[in-house]
């Protein structure tokens, strides 16, 4: 059973003849309470340390956990923001590439489109020249003709010809100033007429 100093301090025992030196055994027990004490005092101690580093250790592995936990998540999130950053980076040259794509094809398409247009336009060129070329070419034919000799060196009266042109023409088919031109030559011929009538009754009077 365990004693404490206080026990074996007051502990006393039977005097018997011939025993110990009473005094001695006081002064041991004295000093064996003491040591006794002592070492509960140690002990003590010994328990508060042991116990404060259990209490260490305890928030030391409850540091630990965090860490490791906060690099976890740390790692985790990184590689999230790696694979965001990755995905939005392979959509962002994705994206570009396909513009740049179209780019060139409609750069293509526009080529070939003003290729197509030029040679086009080369080509309807070609046959407006041939066409025209032709053209001057029968209108040289048609002045060097013969008939242009004839008809510049054919003498007509064009007054006679105007008048007589005029004469055959229905009204509604003359222009005013052919309308005042028919007028007038028919007017000479009224004046020449009466003229030529008033002479032979000037003659028939005479004789």
């Amino acid at each position: 059973m365990p004693f404490t100093p206080n026990e074996i301090k007051s502990k006393t025992f039977t005097t018997v003849k011939n025993g110990f030196e009473p005094t001695e055994v006081e002064s041991y027990l004295d000093q064996l309470s003491t040591e006794i004490e002592r070492l509960k005092e140690d002990k003590k101690q010994l328990e508060q340390v042991i116990e404060d580093k259990e209490t260490n250790i305890q928030s030391y592995k409850d540091v630990h956990q965090s860490v490791s936990d906060a690099l976890v998540q740390a790692q985790q999130a990184g590689e999230e923001t790696k694979a965001a950053a990755t995905k939005d980076a392979e959509a962002t040259v994705a994206k570009a590439q396909a513009q740049a794509n179209q780019i060139v094809n409609d750069a293509i398409e526009k080529s070939r489109r003003l290729s197509f247009q030029t040679e086009d336009m080369k080509r309807q060129s070609k046959i407006f020249r041939s066409r025209f070329r032709m053209l001057v070419e029968a209108q040289l034919d048609l002045l060097k003709s013969e008939d242009w000799d004839y008809l510049l060196n054919y003498d007509l009266d064009s007054a006679q010809v105007t008048e007589e042109n005029i004469n055959h023409l229905h009204d509604n088919d003359l222009t005013e100033e052919e309308k005042a031109m028919k007028a007038q030559a028919e007017a000479e011929q009224q004046t020449t007429a009466e003229d030529v009538a008033s002479s032979e009754s000037d003659d028939d009077t005479s004789k």
